[in-house]
């Protein structure tokens, strides 16, 4: 495995680009193909930019410490034992949070593209089933041997790579809904309260709404998680519902309208307008 500024230089070639001071004690392990890519890596503190790739989908499994992701103008902590699932095409930065070892993929995704499957992009999902073990455990095999040999062979890696994170997630989902005796729509409602006192404020975000909660990440998304949404969702839900309401009743620039209702830019505005229909698009279709 490689170290310090070889380390990074595997990193950024793998789509994340390091950000700040390279940690000499850096090591990191890659596997690439124009499709697909596998790693892993190991640091004491480590900052990353991600490289623009609007085909590709990439994933971190935080095995230990935790990462700060900020995506789209919006901050989220990944703690051990989640995976979060990136698109390539949302502006994303990451930090670490103290010493963490993580498991790195990107591909390009059929199952599990942005806004057309039942998975959450953008927010940490906790999990630890026999999916990911399988997904964990062909990483290693991978990158402690040669990538396969041929281009069909790499093709069916890949393939198989995609299966076992769906698969992972599908577990994740179920474990969840097992474990869930009641609703826990007490603090369901009091996040919902949070959300209308301060989605206007652009820099309001999940990790916020946690600490005026007084619960910790894992809680408030399992709590939304019972209703069937997150809470990165209701919050860019309740500023579109507030773009909406400013485009009927007023005349103002778009620039004001997304400043106004809580984004940061009308780009990340179009974006998350783009990301509802969709979702409401994958809705419509599954009700038949």
């Amino acid at each position: 495995m490689a170290m310090g500024e070889a380390a990074a230089e595997k990193c950024d070639d793998f789509g994340w680009q390091p950000r700040g001071a390279i940690d000499p004690r850096l090591v990191a392990d890659t596997m690439q193909h124009p499709r697909f890519g596998i790693g892993r890596a190991w640091s004491n503190s480590a900052g990353y930019s991600l490289s623009a790739a609007p085909n590709l989908m990439y994933l971190v499994y935080t095995v230990e410490g935790a990462f700060e992701f900020e995506v789209d103008g919006s901050s989220v902590e990944a703690e051990a034992g989640s995976l979060i699932l990136l698109d390539g095409e949302a502006p994303t930065t990451a930090q670490t949070l103290a010493e963490t070892a993580r498991f790195v993929w990107y591909f390009e995704p059929t199952l599990l593209r942005a806004g057309r499957s039942r998975f959450r992009f953008h927010e940490p999902v906790s999990m630890q089933n026999a999916s990911l073990s399988a997904l964990l455990s062909m990483t290693n095999s991978i990158l402690n041997t040669s990538p396969p040999a041929t281009e069909s062979a790499r093709t069916h890696l890949g393939i198989s790579l995609e299966h076992l994170v769906a698969g992972a997630l599908d577990e994740a989902g179920a474990s969840a809904a097992r474990s869930s005796s009641l609703h826990r729509d007490g603090l369901f409602m009091s996040a919902q309260l949070v959300i209308e006192t301060h989605f206007r404020d652009a820099g309001f975000d999940v990790a916020r709404l946690t600490k005026e909660l007084a619960v910790s990440v894992r809680t408030v998304h399992s709590a939304f998680s019972d209703f069937g949404t997150t809470p990165r969702r209701e919050i860019e839900r309740r500023r579109l519902s507030e773009v909406e309401r400013l485009r009927s009743s007023n005349s103002f620039p778009v620039s004001q309208i997304a400043e106004q209702s809580g984004f940061t830019s009308t780009k990340q505005m179009l974006r998350a307008t783009q990301r509802s229909h969709a979702v409401d698009e994958f809705a419509r279709r599954s009700e038949f």
